[in-house]
């Protein structure tokens, strides 16, 4: 069991440009992802669930690379499942004024 690479740069398949992909936030940002499916060892679809991640990161690439890490260590630790490869498909920014900026993440398979 091992987790497919989720693919986030305009050259790997990701559909978010690059510019997008090199700010550099200020304030930690909480990454969002509804209804992940991770699967288990027989290709069967594990229950669903919604995550968000406070990362501070350089870049906000980087802060997506830390959150897929996390969210594939959720999956291993509570399911015993693994994540499919996939590409990121849109970031989509929530309420700018808010403590916390959140970042809604879309990813296609």
């Amino acid at each position: 069991m091992q987790h497919g690479t989720w693919h986030f740069k305009p050259e790997d398949g990701g559909h978010v440009a690059l510019q997008m992909l090199q700010l550099q936030p200020v304030d930690p940002i909480a990454f969002r992802m509804s209804d992940v499916w991770g699967y288990d060892d027989d290709e069967l679809p594990i229950e669903p669930f919604d995550i968000e991640i406070r990362v501070t990161a350089p870049t906000v690439l980087d802060g997506l690379s830390i959150f897929a890490d996390a969210v594939q260590t959720y999956m291993l630790e509570n399911f015993g499942g693994y994540a499919r490869e996939q590409f990121l498909e849109r970031l989509d920014w929530k309420d700018e004024y808010a403590e916390v900026r959140v970042c809604q993440v879309t990813m296609e398979g």
